[in-house]
């Protein structure tokens, strides 16, 4: 291993426009935010380093049938986050990025390329409303001065640049002019630089001297450190890169199992297919599914041992993975599909392995098609539902997950060999009894699913149990107040003639009774629309709803609300105590 002569910025990007600078397939998704990248290029224009790269030089005609991927060129958060297959076919010679990646990446996204990210508090869709392309800029009016260290929250910071959206630098103001960066790679030496200037009326001196400084921090000035690898070993390469990567972005045991994984695939593309499941799941049912999941799921399909480590998978098993690849992604999605129109989002699932036991259940059954969609399994369908509703509010899976994750899949796979045709979820429960995870209820636990608010990612699961004749499928269902919340305010109660005073004074202004469970209903796309704000007692009269199918008592006045919690809480408490017991 050599070091090398430095390179500059713009020498390194034409390398990888060439690609000649190439990545292993072990290599990671792009990770690094936009404020990360904006920082990078703060600290190159004031000449601090940023560390060394190492590359491994690659004799293209052997690659032993390698696969590698080019630097990232657009960047779309969680929608465009790795890079596309480059055929070496042709390419004599490259250089493959051991280390540095993000930082060859970041820089390349700043000055040629592009960064897309999520608007705050937008719907997650693939599209410019939600997550809205921008580009890397830098204020040429900014000056760094003793207010500008007050306003700042990094004191270190000396340029302004900022990923910003065409229409957002095209404001001008005293303190702003923005100047696209990539612009600065067609400006080369002083007198395109003095032309461009001119042209475009950059007068000001302080504004001269930051461009002047792109300019060289880009064209001039050796920035690009690396050592170069030149063994044609690619197993020691590989242990070079492990090694390294025990700082910076670490590297996670999915990124070496995967690279197993890639090497054991002989017809079909390993890294292409997982990431294009990964990418399929989240654009098509929303939850943020990764590459660990799908890799997770092969071991509790294939192997007796589930936990998550290297020695877990070989190239032999990476093999059966490949062989049974269509039938595996078949299973996970419409376990996902299932799971969705059990009503889920990626708020409400709160934990990925809980699907883990569908995706066994569906794969060793047989149903991989259309199980969602038959009639025959109806039954089967509600069952699962029942028990994913379950098994989420006992939360089971918190922690290191492998112990009850194994318990269950053998619970499965032991009823299965008996010849069961149903999913397993009593014999599960009875398993699990005699573990520290068991799913058994007793007062105490249903009391405080009752005290659930609102906004809990568990009160979805709560309700389902509670509503599950709702059309969860096509989503026509909503979370309701009985007793409206607005009408938990001093001036609304007075209004309505309540008068607090030590006896209700807490049924009226602690939250845990006005919205929590106890609170609330699960109402379909009418019922809720007709509703409103009503007061409760008014709307039942109006649109005459099932009082037990609603677990409405009978006193329904808002002054009457301490009574209403307490009866309410009854019904309810009786109601889970059956839905929660197999």
């Amino acid at each position: 291993m050599s070091f090398f002569p430095p390179l500059s910025v713009a020498d390194a990007l034409q390398k990888i426009d060439y690609n000649q600078y190439l990545l292993p397939a072990i290599q990671r998704d792009f990770v690094w935010t936009h404020s990360k990248i904006e920082k990078l290029f703060d600290s190159l224009m004031q000449g601090y380093p940023i560390g060394s790269m190492l590359l491994w030089s690659v004799d293209g005609r052997n690659t032993q049938n390698q696969r590698f991927y080019g630097i990232l060129r657009k960047y779309r958060e969680r929608y465009l986050i790795r890079s596309e297959e480059i055929s070496t076919i042709g390419i004599p010679s490259f250089e493959v990025i051991l280390d540095g990646q993000q930082r060859l990446t970041a820089l390349y996204l700043g000055l040629k390329g592009s960064y897309a990210y999520h608007g705050y508090n937008l719907a997650w869709n693939d599209n410019e409303y939600s997550v809205q392309t921008r580009y890397l800029y830098l204020n040429l009016f900014y000056k760094k001065n003793e207010k500008n260290n007050l306003d700042d929250s990094d004191d270190e910071k000396k340029y302004d640049f900022s990923f910003l959206k065409p229409k957002e630098a095209a404001e001008v103001n005293s303190n702003k002019k923005w100047f696209k960066i990539s612009e600065i790679l067609d400006i080369r030496g002083l007198s395109q630089l003095n032309s461009y200037c001119k042209k475009n009326n950059i007068e000001n001196g302080e504004s001269l001297e930051i461009l002047s400084r792109l300019h060289d921090m880009v064209h001039i000035e050796k920035l690009i450190h690396y050592y170069l690898e030149q063994s044609a070993d690619y197993t020691r390469a590989l242990n070079i890169f492990i090694r390294i990567n025990s700082g910076g972005v670490t590297l996670s045991y999915s990124d070496l199992v995967m690279s197993t994984t890639i090497s054991g695939w002989m017809n079909l593309d390993a890294k292409k297919e997982i990431n294009g499941l990964v990418d399929e799941l989240i654009k098509e049912f929303g939850f943020l599914v990764n590459k660990d999941f799908i890799l997770r799921t092969y071991l509790v399909l294939y192997n007796d041992d589930i936990k998550f480590r290297v020695d877990n998978f070989s190239v032999k098993n990476a093999k059966e993975f490949e062989t049974n690849w269509n039938e595996i992604k078949s299973a996970i999605k419409e376990s996902f599909q299932l799971v969705t129109d059990f009503g889920y989002t990626t708020k409400t699932l709160t934990s990925l392995n809980s699907v883990l036991p569908i995706v066994y259940y569906l794969y060793k059954n047989g149903r991989v098609n259309n199980f969602c969609k038959k009639t025959a399994y109806k039954n089967d369908r509600a069952i699962i539902k029942r028990w994913l509703h379950v098994v989420l509010l006992h939360q089971i899976f918190g922690g290191q997950a492998e112990g009850v994750l194994k318990t269950i899949r053998d619970t499965i796979k032991k009823e299965l060999v008996k010849g069961i045709d149903i999913f397993p979820a009593k014999q599960i429960a009875l398993r699990l009894s005699k573990t520290n995870k068991s799913i058994s209820v007793d007062e105490e636990f249903v009391e405080s699913l009752l005290f659930t608010s609102k906004d809990n990612r568990y009160a979805f699961a709560v309700l389902a149990l509670l509503f599950p004749h709702l059309d969860y499928k096509n989503r026509d269902f909503n979370l309701d107040h009985c007793h409206p919340l607005s009408h938990f305010d001093k001036k609304k109660l007075k209004s309505k003639g309540v008068t607090l005073d030590d006896n209700n004074r807490e049924y009226y202004t602690d939250p845990s009774y006005f919205n929590s469970v106890i609170n609330l209903q699960m109402l379909d796309e009418n019922e809720n629309k007709s509703k409103g704000a009503k007061d409760l007692n008014v709307w039942v009269l109006e649109a005459n709803p099932s009082m037990k199918k609603h677990y409405l008592p009978k006193k329904l006045d808002l002054k009457d609300f301490p009574d209403f919690v307490e009866e309410r809480v009854e019904l309810l408490k009786k109601k889970l105590t059956d839905e929660l017991t197999f």
